[in-house]
């Protein structure tokens, strides 16, 4: 049977299963990375619900200002709700990462945390970057590894390929080649300083309701899935879900999801 989710909207979901367990643990990752800032001008990049912002901003001086892109206004929305008690100079601003509303060397700092393999095209993303980062900008990349070094995710990608259609997760690690990352960058015109495999251990709370969101989110970029009437896609998912709790079982741990992911972390400067 499915995965009956509570009656909240989409978005809610997003930010109380996916965000909450997987992308919180990997923010500090990101913002390790830029310790002791000295920048006044932030930019979070492809910013969803805003995890970034809301995790760094209460932990750097006050005279920081802060701007997160995206290009959901629904996704903003949430982000605004969010962080609305944040007394740091904030604004949410909706457009497209290969064509940025900002001019020339605007922001000193960039984070984008796991949106780069998703911009339509990859370079023009980072030549964007490059473009409104000040001369000596640093920006931090995170995107995801091997989908063989992401297990849960190689599940998730089994159950689609075995009951819907190949191809899934094509975009989610489409910059999984670290290789091709760093060649990207440094055409685009940035330096980079690192680039890192790095893993991280996820807690997912609430794991039903969190692997059946992974589930749904692989299968709705599918045109195969678009494409079946309502009733088909009803039977499609009752069929995966039936097979993921099976397949889910060597990642249980009491309560929660327990799981490895990889991530390809890229630091540059302009």
């Amino acid at each position: 049977m499915p995965v009956n989710l509570p009656p909240i909207s989409a978005i809610e979901a997003y930010e109380r299963y996916i965000v909450r367990s997987l992308f919180r643990p990997w923010t500090e990752d990101l913002i390790a990375r830029i310790d002791r800032i000295t920048a006044t001008r932030i930019l979070d990049l492809a910013c969803g619900t805003g995890i970034v912002i809301r995790t760094l901003a209460p932990r750097v001086p006050a005279n920081v200002a802060f701007t997160g892109l995206d290009i959901s206004p629904g996704m903003l929305a949430k982000a605004e709700a969010l962080t609305e008690d944040l007394e740091v100079p904030l604004e949410w601003q909706e457009g497209c990462a290969t064509c940025m509303p900002f001019p020339e060397d605007a922001f000193e700092v960039i984070l984008c945390q796991q949106g780069l393999q998703f911009f339509p095209d990859h370079y023009a993303g980072l030549k964007e970057i490059q473009r409104v980062l000040v001369p000596g900008g640093r920006a931090v990349i995170s995107v995801w590894g091997p989908l063989e070094s992401n297990p849960f995710y190689g599940v998730i990608d089994e159950l689609v390929s075995a009951h819907l259609a190949e191809g899934a997760l094509a975009a989610p690690f489409s910059l999984s080649d670290s290789a091709q990352l760093h060649d990207l960058a440094t055409s685009a015109g940035l330096k980079v300083e690192s680039l890192e495999s790095v893993d991280l251990e996820i807690h997912a709370t609430e794991p039903r309701y969190f692997a059946a969101m992974c589930l749904r989110g692989a299968t709705a970029v599918l045109r195969e899935f678009a494409a079946l009437t309502q009733a088909a896609r009803k039977e499609v998912l009752e069929r995966m879900h039936a097979a993921m709790d099976k397949a889910l079982r060597r990642f249980q741990r009491n309560d929660e999801l327990v799981f490895r992911t990889t991530a390809n972390v890229l630091t540059v400067t302009s």
